[in-house]
């Protein structure tokens, strides 16, 4: 028989997790390293959710204990993100293909900016099976990219910034927390996978839009991964 698969969902915010909690059967809770888990059930499948924090070292410590205490065995990062392509709107969803951490920077001694060393990587590709049952789950709901989503411990708020992550990675999106996540599970061997609705432009109006924007932003994105367990094969 199979390993019964146990996915971990990951948010950094309590308004990117809220509404998946409240939708959860058979719920227990946990706190370890500060971070509250809950572990349940969604749709029948066995699920642990957590409020990471927001920031790179949050999601990583986050990711570690979902696989180490609880068992995790797919991961998969919901939450807002700001835009850095031409064409991505507001409350599009940008389900990612791969990350980078754009805020790594070894160019000095030679290496590409993005290269995270002892792993010997710029880009982490996301699991095409979890991408596939995420954008099975979306379907026309809304108008969905897949792309590059770069990583960084800071809130992208000047076009300039913006448009130098696009163009050095080819990013569509940017966030906080995802290419965080997505070098624990790739040293560990676990598939991995992101769903990201743009809050802003990460652009000088980002900190205007960001309040207006996120919860809303937030909920269309955890009613998608409520929706991608639906998508398994039986």
């Amino acid at each position: 028989m199979a390993d019964t698969i146990i996915t971990g969902i990951i948010g950094a915010m309590d308004v990117e997790v809220e509404s998946i909690a409240a939708n959860m059967q058979n719920v227990g809770h946990k706190v370890v390293s500060g971070i509250p888990f809950s572990i349940g059930t969604l749709n029948g499948r066995p699920v642990v959710l957590a409020r990471c924090g927001i920031g790179k070292v949050n999601a990583a410590i986050c990711a570690q204990i979902m696989l180490s205490t609880f068992g995790v065995n797919e991961m998969i990062n919901t939450g807002v993100a700001g835009a850095v392509a031409k064409g991505i709107k507001q409350n599009d969803i940008v389900i990612a293909e791969r990350f980078v951490q754009h805020d790594v920077d070894t160019s000095a001694i030679g290496d590409p900016v993005g290269f995270v060393s002892t792993i010997n990587k710029v880009y982490f590709d996301t699991d095409k099976g979890i991408t596939s049952r995420l954008k099975a789950a979306i379907g026309n709901k809304a108008r969905t990219h897949i792309g590059t989503v770069a990583t960084g411990d800071q809130f992208i708020a000047d076009k300039k910034t913006g448009k130098k992550i696009h163009e050095r990675f080819n990013a569509s999106a940017c966030d906080m927390e995802g290419g965080a996540i997505a070098q624990v599970c790739a040293l560990a061997g676990v598939p991995f996978g992101a769903v990201r609705c743009i809050s802003d432009s990460a652009d000088e109006k980002a900190h205007m839009d960001y309040p207006e924007f996120a919860a809303k932003a937030a909920a269309t994105c955890a009613s998608m991964v409520m929706e991608y367990f639906r998508y398994f094969e039986s």
